[in-house]
């Protein structure tokens, strides 16, 4: 069967006939098979069919590059996207958007998802993410019945029990297709510069069991340098080189400026290139666009959240384009977007949690690894380890190179502005639906709830807080309570401040400082930002949220909303002010983390605006929207000139 000039496989032809026949399904196959053919053919049926379909994605990276991609393929008219920073043609007929606006979609009862067909989840196994996981499972649990899954996952053993779940609580079955078969087979390389390419038998023999022995080795860490020349001199390019931390790719990618792995011709196509784009995305005034089009215009590059998302957009057309043969990039880089190499190449096989470092998921390691081998192009795909077999321990390498991929877990957490939105409509009833959790279902306890008790009693004990603190009346929303559950996202914290009257106090440029300290999370990458005291707020936002959380913390809520974080307030409050992209760089915080703390606060604006009953407060915020909203942060703008 062909589809697009392509030869089907047999997977690929089960999936078509299902959509044929309207089922729900679930697709899982290695990374690179060719998953995104099924879902334009579930576009095409649905199109012809007169109904409309939503794509998610968990990262917005994959939603623009699709949103890109599918806009090519179907014509503008057709497709939309909305992330919550962006919206386009929201009323589009294939509409990409993130789940969480999905998911609120179903709780606003919108009628947005009327004649929708297919809804494609991608990435389906990032349910099992902890913080964003329970998302996907609110939008299978909550989903109008009539809409059909179509969901793309890596291969994880659990996916039977994933259909099983997903049919009881969706009342229709979920075919499962799976594919085990790699188009590109991989072969695996473990690296040491001391010793060469090493089999398990070396790196068994070399293998230190004393710690402290380890510990000696493990401070010896090996420069990325002798690597690299191998994977090169091995004609295995484009390289994609994952590293676990921003400065690591940083650091690699500099060491390796000056190799200029790109000839006359390519060059030439790499500078013209760059000179558009950087126009496009009026970055000719960026302080350090020149030390990174050196970079560039050698064929080396870096990638990580906190650079410049324009920056960012730049490094994956050049890659895309084929002008990279060396990217140093960090994990996000292998979630679904759609950038395979020749070579992939692991910095190292343990990453730090925060606490302390860890080998990789096995489903981690193959979703990099599965980065490797181009098809059509490359017989085989290579993937490079670079280890310190002292320090290495064998059993782990055999589990990341023959161990199975980790189950999908629940994540199930309900949110407050789920809980505000279902409560209200159902009361008690509502709990029928907090039991359809995975977790449940793998316990057996849909009906009853005895395994579910430590969940179920921290919803009551939200219910009661809702109560106490004058969100709830009994099982009706108070006017702070609709504001809540319209908010969704920072919702109980808003909906306080607003009725407290702690936005009254602020002027223009201090609501997007207040609401962006909502949002500040602390991070080890910050640690030299700017003092908040030169811009000291009077009044009380920080007690009225510190209130918000003593009453949370009495009700026995074990996860309590964070106390307000002004360590942005510098940065942002210079960006309300109309300070320049040259001038952002100056507070010690990289560029990527301000610009998603600024569109993340824009999209909590824009809520307030629509949503706030107050009109004069409501044109405030739309005044400090237009403030921040400009430049380098307008997310719009930057996927509009793409």
């Amino acid at each position: 069967m062909q589809y697009q000039n392509f030869e089907l496989d047999p997977f690929q032809v089960e999936a078509v006939k299902a959509i044929d026949n309207g089922e729900s399904f679930i697709v899982a196959a290695p990374t690179g098979c060719g998953k995104t053919l099924i879902a334009e053919y579930a576009v095409e049926i649905s199109l012809k069919l007169n109904k409309r379909v939503i794509y998610t994605a968990p990262i917005k990276a994959l939603s623009n590059q699709k949103y890109r991609d599918f806009r090519k393929r179907f014509g503008d008219e057709i497709v939309g996207i909305q992330t919550g920073d962006v919206t386009i043609n929201a009323d589009g007929t294939l509409l990409i958007m993130t789940t969480e606006i999905f998911r609120n979609l179903i709780l606003e009862n919108s009628s947005r998802l009327n004649d929708i067909y297919y809804v494609v989840f991608d990435e389906i196994h990032y349910l099992d993410d902890q913080d964003r996981g329970t998302v996907w499972e609110e939008s299978i649990i909550l989903a109008p019945h009539e809409i059909r899954f179509m969901c793309l996952s890596a291969t994880v053993p659990n996916i039977h029990e994933l259909a099983s779940w997903m049919g009881t609580v969706r009342n229709r079955e979920f075919r499962v297709i799976e594919e085990t078969h790699r188009p590109v087979p991989l072969k695996h390389y473990f690296y040491s510069p001391k010793f060469g390419v090493m089999s398990l038998k070396g790196i068994k023999r070399q293998y230190r069991t004393d710690p402290r022995e380890r510990k000696k080795f493990l401070r010896r860490k090996p420069s990325s340098k002798r690597v690299v020349q191998l994977v090169l001199r091995n004609g295995h390019v484009p390289i994609l080189y994952f590293c676990f931390n921003r400065r690591s790719c940083e650091y690699n990618a500099e060491m390796h400026a000056e190799l200029n792995l790109l000839n006359d011709d390519e060059r030439a196509r790499c500078v013209e290139m760059v000179n558009e784009l950087v126009k496009q995305y009026t970055l000719s005034e960026y302080d350090k666009l020149s030390y990174l089009r050196n970079l560039w215009e050698s064929g080396t590059a870096f990638h990580h959240a906190g650079i410049l998302p324009a920056a960012k957009e730049i490094v994956e057309r050049l890659f895309t384009a084929g002008l990279i043969k060396l990217l140093f990039c960090t994990e996000t880089f292998a979630l679904g977007v759609n950038m395979p190499a020749s070579a992939v190449v692991f910095d190292e096989l343990e990453k730090f949690d925060g606490v302390q470092f860890n080998y990789l998921l096995t489903r981690e390691y193959n979703q990099m690894a599965g980065r490797a081998g181009r098809r059509g192009m490359d017989e085989e795909g290579y993937v490079y380890s670079q280890i310190i077999p002292e320090a290495t321990d064998p059993r782990e390498i055999e589990r990341l190179l023959s161990g199975r991929n980790e189950r999908i877990n629940s994540r199930f957490y309900a949110s407050y502005s789920t809980i505000l939105n279902l409560y209200s409509r159902f009361g008690e009833k509502s709990f029928d639906m907090f039991r359809q959790s995975l977790h449940n279902f793998r316990k057996g306890v849909f009906a009853v709830s005895r395994a579910y008790e430590k969940e179920e009693v921290q919803i009551h004990n939200r219910i009661k807080f809702l109560q106490g603190a004058g969100f709830l009346d009994g099982q009706d929303l108070t006017d702070k309570g609709k504001l809540a559950a319209a908010v969704s996202g920072y919702e109980i914290q808003a909906a306080e401040l607003y009725y407290a009257r702690s936005f009254d106090e602020c002027s223009i440029q201090q609501l997007p400082v207040v609401l962006a300290a909502l949002i500040t999370e602390e991070s080890r990458s910050r640690k030299n930002a700017a003092p908040v005291t030169s811009v000291r707020l009077k009044f009380d936002a920080e007690k009225v949220i510190h209130k918000l959380r003593t009453k949370e913390i009495k009700h026995n809520i074990t996860v309590p909303i964070r106390e307000l974080d002004f360590s942005l307030a510098v940065p942002i409050m210079a960006w309300a002010n109309g300070c320049s992209l040259g001038e952002l760089g100056t507070f010690g915080v990289p560029e990527g983390d301000l610009v998603r703390v600024l569109r993340m606060t824009i999209q909590l604006l824009r809520t307030l605006r629509d949503k706030v009953p107050d009109h004069y407060l409501a044109d405030r915020f739309h005044e400090a929207l237009i403030l921040v909203n400009r430049d380098v942060v307008d997310a719009q703008a930057q996927l509009e000139v793409g």
